[in-house]
Order: C-alpha cells, then sequence, then structure tokens
C-alpha cells in the first residue's frame, strides 16, 4: 500500500502540470456521479487514448488526472493506492479531499480502480462519495448530496 499526503500531493500535481498538451487536449473533469455513487468513465477512457502522456504510466496520476486533482481546493488530501503491485493487476485508488471550503460537506472520497494495458493504466470504475457537515446531512461517507 502507498500513502501520498501534503507535499505528495504538490508532487503530483507538479506532474500533471508538465504533462503538457494544449487546453483542447486537457481533460474537462468527470462527470457528475448517478445516484449511488457511480461515475462514467466512458469519455476519459476515451480521452486516454487519444493522449501519449507521462500520467498513464502509473495509477495515482491516472486518478489525479480523472478527479482533476490540480484544481481542487481542499485543506488536506489523501491518496491512498492498493492491489496490484504495477503490472500484475487492478489497483485500487482512493483520493480523500477534507476540510474543504463548503458549508455543507465536510469530505469528499474518490474509489478508483485502475488497471494496467501494455505500458500504460486504464480507469475502469469510479465512485463519489460525500461527508456531510454536522447537522447538513449524512455524516458517514455516502453518495447522497448533502443538504
Amino acid at each position: 500500500m502507498r500513502l501520498f499526503t501534503g507535499c505528495g500531493v504538490a508532487v503530483v500535481t507538479a506532474l500533471l502540470a508538465a504533462c503538457g498538451g494544449s487546453d483542447e487536449d486537457r481533460w474537462s473533469g468527470p462527470p457528475a456521479p448517478d445516484a449511488d455513487g457511480v461515475v462514467s468513465v466512458e469519455t476519459f477512457d476515451t480521452y486516454r487514448e487519444t493522449v501519449d502522456e507521462s500520467w498513464e504510466q502509473a495509477p495515482v496520476l491516472v486518478a489525479a488526472e480523472f478527479v482533476k486533482l490540480e484544481e481542487r481546493t481542499a485543506g488536506k488530501t489523501s491518496i491512498v493506492g492498493s492491489g496490484g503491485s504495477g503490472d500484475d493487476g487492478p489497483e485500487t485508488v482512493t483520493i480523500e479531499l477534507t476540510e474543504l471550503l463548503d458549508d455543507a460537506v465536510r469530505a469528499e472520497r474518490w474509489v478508483l480502480i485502475i488497471e494496467p494495458v501494455s505500458e500504460t493504466f486504464r480507469l475502469v470504475s469510479a465512485t463519489r462519495t460525500l461527508q456531510c457537515q454536522p447537522d447538513r446531512g449524512h455524516e458517514n461517507f455516502a453518495p447522497e448530496p448533502c443538504s
């Protein structure tokens, strides 16, 4: 298991910023989740197939690109990768954004399944859940919106 927090996120962000490409070639971000928190990854997979970027070579960077981590404003961000050891199977990457500047949402969690494809990695599935501020809805991570 690998854990990246604090300045590790800065490294991920710096690597993503260095990937290059024009604004037209950039991923615009994940679509809205369905009622169960499942987020479609089809458009991202299509996008991934049209680019040749360094982020495609590491599961954590694939996850950060999908979530648009460099555009997030959270007080704390953690990224945990577990599962496959690179080439031998899927890896689960969990991104948790806490201390959000939001009066309703306390934290946001993304669970992404990423598998090796040739010498790169492909996002297989993504789920987003939220943790609400006290008295603003559910206080455990769940797909329902906060009020």
